[in-house]
């Protein structure tokens, strides 16, 4: 096995690789752009066997402070991707090889590296880690005990309303939607990207609720130049006025809920409704599934359990490179989230032993 950055002559020979391989919209090789548009470093590492044949890629983003680096290919970009029909063995020699790489020659100044295994499966798969990773130093950040994180997905029949709306959903989930119905909220599809600015307002207010920093305007406009024959954006209407949307970009099979957002958080179950109307559209065009994403809080896994999603592990690793610039890397972050969110520092100060890192 060998490893090497891939460059702009790879790009047909990688984006194909993820869609002949099935995997996920975060692997695509035009993410080098979204990233390095917000001058962040983007690493896109090609995983090729003794005969020069493409067995895996790794892309990867190099956040820089002034004091540290953090190497991620987690959610997003997404994880280690191998060929399906590697063996057992060709499988342990890939990932120990591309590990070894990325300490070796990326991890200079860096706090930590954390990375998925993205296996981009639509089963369960098991919750075991892979030994591959462990030999190599990493540490397995999924808890058996809350079953966190986990992705979950929808599985897509037809007819939508006898297979999924009766069959499938709750008395309780349609009664939502329905109520929500009655109040007077419709779902539109925006074809012409008619409200796109209010998309953007309406997702960074949801953004700063949860005391993160939004996008801008610029990295999604970047996302829709990237997908703008694969995307669609869903908007809730209260009386003509938009009170949410939903952005959505079809990728193979399936049907990628990328970001929803809402002025408000209590939207009379207008989330519902347009939950619904946006998995029937994806229905009634014929995709096999639609992607809920990843969830690490227990609250948002039963929000996505309520559609009767299938849960999977959502395998994820660390290696930690420096204890001080790990204290550094979370000091900063905490004061970030405190920027957007006054009493993030006071609702956490019972955690503030797990500031410093166990090794």
């Amino acid at each position: 096995m060998r490893i090497r950055e891939a460059t702009k002559e790879d790009k047909l020979r990688w984006d194909t690789f993820v869609e002949t391989e099935g995997g996920s919209l975060n692997h695509y090789y035009d993410w080098k752009y979204f990233f390095e548009a917000l001058n962040v470093q983007f690493i896109p590492l090609i995983i090729e066997n003794d005969a020069s044949q493409l067995v895996g890629i790794l892309p990867i983003i190099k956040e820089k402070r002034l004091l540290y680096s953090k190497l991620n290919s987690d959610i997003h970009p997404g994880g280690l991707f191998l060929k399906k029909d590697l063996s057992e063995k060709e499988r342990d020699e890939a990932i120990s090889k591309v590990l070894e790489c990325v300490d070796t020659k990326y991890s200079k100044r860096c706090s930590r590296f954390v990375l998925s295994e993205n296996l981009n499966s639509k089963t369960v798969i098991t919750e075991e880690p892979t030994a591959a990773f462990s030999n190599s130093g990493y540490n397995y950040k999924y808890d058996p005990i809350t079953k966190l994180p986990s992705t979950f997905f929808l599985m897509l029949e037809q007819p939508f309303e006898e297979k999924i709306w009766w069959n499938l959903w709750s008395h309780k989930l349609r009664n939502k939607a329905n109520k929500a119905e009655r109040l007077g909220t419709t779902i539109i599809d925006d074809q012409e990207f008619t409200y796109i600015d209010d998309f953007i307002k309406m997702f960074s207010a949801n953004y700063e609720r949860h005391g993160t920093p939004p996008l801008t305007k610029k990295q999604v406009m970047i996302v829709l130049n990237m997908f703008k024959d694969r995307a669609k954006l869903f908007i809730a209407l209260q009386g003509n006025q938009p009170i949410m949307g939903l952005l959505v970009i079809y990728h193979l099979s399936e049907c990628v809920l990328w970001e929803l957002g809402s002025y408000t958080k209590d939207t009379n179950h207008a989330n519902l409704l347009m939950y619904k109307k946006v998995i029937e559209d994806a229905c009634n065009l014929g995709y096999k599934y639609v992607n809920f994403g990843w969830s690490g809080t227990p609250g948002l896994a039963w929000f996505k359990q309520q559609f009767r999603c299938t849960r999977s592990p959502f395998r994820t690793y660390e290696k930690k490179y420096s204890l001080t610039r790990l204290i550094l890397e979370y000091i900063t972050l905490a004061l970030e989230r405190t920027w957007y969110d006054k009493a993030y520092l006071w609702r956490q100060r019972n955690k503030l032993w797990q500031i410093i890192p166990r090794r």
